[in-house]
């Protein structure tokens, strides 16, 4: 399996539309058209990068990575941090994630060599995710957030190795 990762544009909705979610998942994250109509409506488009991960020309995932001024509250300075990671429920279970999230990593030392830290918050009771960001590198910083429409979350962060 080769995976790879397809910049989006903040318009690209469409391209990632058929990425369904198994209904127990589908709480746990945005839909996609309140994630593109955010990207939309961003007055800093250039710090919020949307992406899919295409496995033999097919999109299998996607996701968002957000820096600087775009970060989200519970984030430090100097970190990038992932949101609306999905894998299409057709295609979960073949190791794309794993193969995205590495994808991540090297993107972020290749583009951004100065960020070490890619962040994340993942739901306490969302126990699937969670078990595939630390089977995937992630390790649990101990903080927590609340977020208003989501609950609690466990902020979770993967160490960023130079090339």
């Amino acid at each position: 399996m080769h995976a790879t990762l397809k910049t989006l544009s903040h318009f690209d909705r469409a391209h990632v539309a058929h990425l369904k979610l198994e209904p127990e998942q589908e709480q746990f994250v945005d839909s996609l058209d309140f994630v593109f109509s955010e990207l939309q409506g961003n007055a800093r488009p250039d710090l919020e990068h949307a992406f899919s991960v295409v496995v033999s020309h097919q999109i299998v995932g996607f996701f968002v990575l957000r820096e600087k001024a775009a970060l989200p509250e519970w984030a430090p300075p100097g970190v990038i941090t992932l949101h609306s990671f999905r894998v299409g429920r057709g295609y979960q279970g073949n190791g794309y994630g794993k193969a995205a999230s590495r994808l991540v990593s090297q993107w972020i030392s290749t583009n951004r060599p100065s960020v070490r830290r890619l962040m994340l918050t993942v739901e306490e009771d969302n126990v699937r995710a969670r078990h595939f960001y630390m089977t995937s590198g992630f390790s649990d910083t101990s903080a927590t957030y609340y977020d208003k429409k989501f609950g609690f979350q466990n902020v979770l962060e993967r160490k960023i190795k130079s090339v």
